[in-house]
């Protein structure tokens, strides 16, 4: 069997390319990057660079395009992706970008998959929509043609890839049977023996980009509320906080709080940390998390996190409800308070992510693409 990957930006390519080499004749990437930014792709896996200036100027010349510029240049570089790509037997492409390559892989008689990481559009638009409003955000809607587009690949799509429940769960009924559960842990390695000594000050550390999808309102509300002595709220995150009100007048008024916008080496953020939070409102999985229990670092994450479902409530991690302040400050709290019981919930979680990366989940989950009917082809 043959596999082609269309993807504009790497993600987690390198992951799926690797695991479905093991079990099929060939792979290859059709992409923007080049291959060096495909970390530790298996050297048999050819790739295919398709440019779109867009990316380029972004990329090199670091300029910065509105919205709707992006959105237009995967128009044009899907189309040229759907042209230049030739016959396989197997075609992934990612949400949004992957409309026409769909359409011409089924007419070159390919299954056509779709891996969506996040909610079902609309739903993800209106969560959106409602964060900015608690925050003094503005928020721009999708255009209608955009988002026509997104049905139309899910439409399209043989199978639709999601990797957890939480995404699931927010697809209409007539999608449902399309949609096949891979959850993406697999990079996440344990880095050693769980740190027991308490960092000082005490840190509670949260990593994540957007503002309103990662739930850093409820976070900042719930820390202000604590006033933990002798501790300290550590966020890395690339997002602007200025274009949020609440959260910028949030972090004016918490002084033990410290914003950091890129950390050169990940393990030694978590070592940093004494305890781990993912707050997120929408996370279609977050490996984040289990990053951080790699790292020996207790963690509390909310239930819109797709990570927290292969996780056992009150033995390797906290779970909460999504926008609780008061449910976040309580495990927040409970393991500052509690030194033998956050221990114990860091080297539990620990033994977690190495029993679920020894599962192999993610990889057994595309190779039931591999049984895919192929429809016959269009002359």
């Amino acid at each position: 069997m043959n596999v082609a990957i269309s993807v504009v930006r790497p993600f987690h390519v390198s992951k799926m390319a690797n695991a479905l080499r093991k079990h099929v004749d060939s792979i290859s990437i059709w992409s923007t990057a080049p291959r060096r930014y495909f970390g530790h792709l298996d050297d048999s896996i050819r790739t295919h660079i398709v440019p779109a200036p867009v990316e380029i100027a972004t990329r090199i010349l670091k300029l910065q395009f509105s919205p709707s510029v992006y959105q237009r240049n995967i128009v044009w570089w899907d189309r040229a992706v759907g042209a230049m790509m030739g016959k396989s037997d197997l075609v992934i492409g990612f949400a949004t970008q992957a409309l026409s390559t769909g359409k011409a892989a089924r007419k070159r008689g390919a299954a056509f998959v779709l891996d969506r990481a996040c909610p079902f559009v609309d739903f993800q638009q209106q969560l959106v929509r409602d964060e900015a409003e608690k925050t003094g955000a503005s928020f721009t809607p999708e255009a209608d043609w955009f988002r026509e587009r997104q049905l139309a690949e899910y439409e399209e799509a043989d199978v639709i890839l999601v990797p957890s429940r939480y995404t699931a769960q927010t697809f209409p009924v007539h999608l449902q049977s399309k949609l096949l559960l891979a959850p993406l842990l697999g990079r996440a390695k344990s880095k050693g023996a769980i740190k027991l000594a308490r960092n000082t000050p005490f840190t509670v550390g949260v990593l994540g980009g957007n503002p309103l999808r990662k739930g850093y309102l409820y976070l900042l509300q719930a820390w202000a509320t604590l006033n933990l002595p002798n501790s300290k709220l550590l966020i890395r995150s690339s997002g602007d906080f200025s274009g949020y009100p609440l959260l910028a007048e949030l972090l004016r008024a918490t002084p033990n709080v410290e914003l950091i916008e890129y950390v050169p080496n990940i393990a030694e953020f978590y070592q940093k940390c004494d305890l781990f939070v993912l707050p997120s409102m929408d996370d279609g999985f977050g490996m984040a998390l289990f990053e951080a229990m790699a790292n020996g670092v207790p963690s509390i994450a909310t239930r819109n996190c797709g990570a927290s479902e292969l996780l056992t409530d009150g033995e390797d991690g906290l779970v909460i409800d999504a926008g609780s302040v008061d449910q976040l400050a309580s495990a927040i709290l409970s393991l500052y308070e509690d030194e033998e019981r956050r221990q114990a919930i860091a080297i539990a979680g620990q033994a977690t992510v190495e029993r679920i990366s020894e599962a192999h989940l993610y990889e057994d989950a595309l190779c039931q693409l591999l049984t895919l009917k192929q429809p016959a082809a269009v002359a």
